[in-house]
């Protein structure tokens, strides 16, 4: 939960300015909050349950939370937005679990191509990026460092204030500490699709 406070309050700070909500209101800058649901990348781990089931964690899973802003006049074709989030994938047992984090930072520029669809091209930077594991789901512990990455993205605004996206992202990782030599050069691929919703303000 403690994840959710930085792209929370970061859309909250700018709330109180605006005396209308959603993308059609005078006011061209536009606080907004959002969740992806992703899938794929590298699969870097998983844990065995005892009941013969298993659960991977992978480098472009799962979910996703993040808040920001954009930028838009009335009217016009073209919006700019910028967010922090929160993306993880995790695996979990009563004695033992494994986790990927990372905070992804998005700048997308955003183009309409009728008044309720639109499609966004940005680019995308994961930091703090690593993996953890501990009790029985250990397998190491390891930190990332991310490649600029980029994005695409459709969107269907359901109302000015609401809108379900569909997006594809590529983006690599390596991780730190390798040998001089690059012996250890371990390169992780995080490429990844979702689907998630906005709400702007």
């Amino acid at each position: 939960m403690k994840h959710l406070i930085a792209p929370l309050a970061l859309a909250a700070a700018f709330a109180p300015t605006l005396a209308h909500a959603g993308l059609d209101s005078d006011n061209p800058i536009h606080p907004l909050v959002g969740i992806a649901i992703t899938g794929g990348g590298d699969k870097l781990s998983s844990i065995e349950y005892t009941n013969g089931t298993s659960q991977s964690v992978t480098a472009g899973g799962l979910v996703q939370f993040y808040g920001g802003a954009e930028f838009h006049q009335q009217g016009s074709p073209i919006g700019f937005q910028a967010t922090l989030g929160y993306h993880v994938d995790q695996a979990n047992a009563r004695n033992g679990n494994q986790k990927f984090e990372r905070f992804p930072l998005e700048a997308i520029a955003l183009f309409n191509a009728t008044p309720k669809f639109r499609f966004g091209l940005g680019a995308r930077y994961s930091m703090d990026a690593k993996f953890t594991s501990d009790g029985a789901g250990y397998v190491g512990n390891g930190k990332f460092k991310s490649q600029l990455g980029g994005l695409v993205m459709g969107e269907w605004l359901i109302t000015p204030s609401m809108g379900l996206q569909v997006r594809f992202v590529s983006e690599k990782f390596k991780l730190k500490g390798v040998a001089a030599d690059g012996s250890n050069d371990v390169t992780v691929d995080g490429t990844h699709g979702g689907v998630g919703f906005n709400y702007y303000f």
